[in-house]
């Protein structure tokens, strides 16, 4: 019986450099693919009926969430076959409405792995999309005094909360980075954390805060983001889009969390976040009173909260409304910044809060790298023998342990992080 061997890579997706009938693809395919390709021969294979046959598969993806593949067992593998596995693989993507023009390519023939795992692309649209969206979008009006479009050098190699005043190219530019209204709000906000902390029935009187990225003028660190994107082009979770934007623009450090202030007409109001990466969908009227239980809320979940073993939390929030706390809607600091249930994560001992405890843990290597170390709450463990399960059965929407890590969300396993050319693809995606 002939075996699959797959070259498996570091990273996430690419385009196809060639693509049709008997021709061989190439590009980065994510090894959670791979894997899945692998598992579903090898399961295959060990039926009677498929052995010492032949085995063929045509793959495609588009760069980022979507790969559609067909394969087929035979005697021998002919070019009426050829022609029958691509036809029903590209079929697909005609089906799904993926593309009009793409195309399937040969991935496995005869049993072996021919598909080019080159990093490289000779796709010039593809390049130019990956050098257009890797350089800050500045329109002429945008130039203003005090004004930051790039992260600025940072004053200390600790963990740290970098915020962003994002805008999509309609909306109206209400100057929150340079006229004090944002770092204003994040600074009360701040108090706030620092002074409901302290009142919690386990904090010794101890009062926390986040650590914020500053600049050396020892003003906030808020970069300027304008997305070349419209308003309506934005995916329903405008996140889906912003976060492959912001990661090919380098803003992308695992030791920091990037926060927006997005003003994104038809969003406001709204807030979204996980380990990585968090979002306050705020409008020109928005008051401050609103924005800041709603931004602490989502910061809160780019800590990792809610675990499902934090008391009182169901679907990743806090569900007593007689007091409101801060993984709710309120300002009270709950059972997610600090409570008693051993092998669980709280808010208290992240690395992003300051005094830093003891025994802190970093959310991006809890939820992104899926290293618990010391997280072993029967909760959790259940959680991750279910995510286990789900992804060798290859069933349905996978259920971690708490937000979805921002980086990984794109892929199947939800470990694989973003290239360049698959953020293009996210950042492009209406879906």
């Amino acid at each position: 019986m002939k075996k699959i061997t797959l070259i498996f890579c570091l990273c996430l997706f690419s385009f196809s450099a060639n693509a049709g009938l008997k021709e061989i693809g190439q590009g980065e395919v994510g090894t959670d693919i791979q894997n899945q390709i692998k598992n579903q021969y090898e399961k295959k294979i060990k039926k009677k009926k498929n052995e010492d046959k032949k085995f063929i598969l045509y793959f495609y993806s588009d760069g980022g969430k979507i790969n559609v593949w067909d394969s087929a067992f035979a005697d021998e593998i002919t070019d009426k076959l050829h022609q029958k596995i691509f036809k029903k693989c590209t079929k697909q993507i005609r089906k799904n409405k993926i593309s009009k023009t793409a195309e399937c390519s040969l991935y496995i023939v005869d049993n072996e792995v021919v598909w080019n795992f080159s990093t490289s692309t000779i796709d010039k649209e593809l390049s130019d999309k990956i050098a257009l969206y890797s350089k800050p979008f500045i329109q002429s009006e945008d130039n203003k005094p005090g004004r930051f479009f790039e992260d600025q050098p940072d004053i200390t190699d600790d963990y740290q909360i970098h915020f962003n005043y994002l805008l999509a190219t309609d909306s109206k530019d209400s100057e929150w980075d340079i006229n004090g209204k944002m770092e204003g709000i994040l600074l009360e906000l701040n108090e706030i954390m620092e002074r409901s902390t302290s009142k919690h029935k386990l904090s010794n009187g101890v009062g926390k805060k986040f650590k914020f990225d500053y600049r050396k003028d020892g003003k906030l660190d808020i970069t300027f983001i304008r997305v070349p994107k419209e308003s309506k082009d934005f995916n329903r979770y405008p996140n889906n889009n912003i976060i492959p934007y912001l990661w090919l623009q380098g803003l992308n450090n695992p030791k920091k969390v990037y926060y927006n202030f997005a003003d994104i007409p038809g969003h406001e109001g709204q807030g979204e976040a996980g380990p990585g990466v968090g979002s306050s969908f705020v409008g020109v009227t928005e008051r401050s009173r609103r924005i800041i239980p709603l931004t602490l809320h989502e910061l809160y979940h780019t800590q990792g909260q809610g675990f499902e073993c934090v008391p009182g939390v169901r679907r990743g929030h806090y569900i007593n409304e007689d007091k409101p706390t801060h993984l709710g809607a309120g300002l009270n600091a709950g059972p997610a910044y600090m409570h008693e249930e051993k092998g669980c994560p709280q808010t208290a001992d992240s690395v992003y809060l300051t005094p830093t405890s003891k025994n802190s843990y970093d959310p991006y290597k809890v939820a992104c790298l899926k290293e618990q170390g010391n997280f072993n709450h029967p909760k959790i463990l259940k959680a991750i023998k279910n995510f286990n399960k789900n992804l060798a059965e290859g069933n349905g929407e996978l259920e971690g342990i708490g937000p979805v890590c921002k980086w990984t969300m794109a892929s199947r396993d939800r470990a694989t992080f973003l290239t360049k050319s698959g953020a293009v693809a996210n950042f492009l995606s209406l879906k």
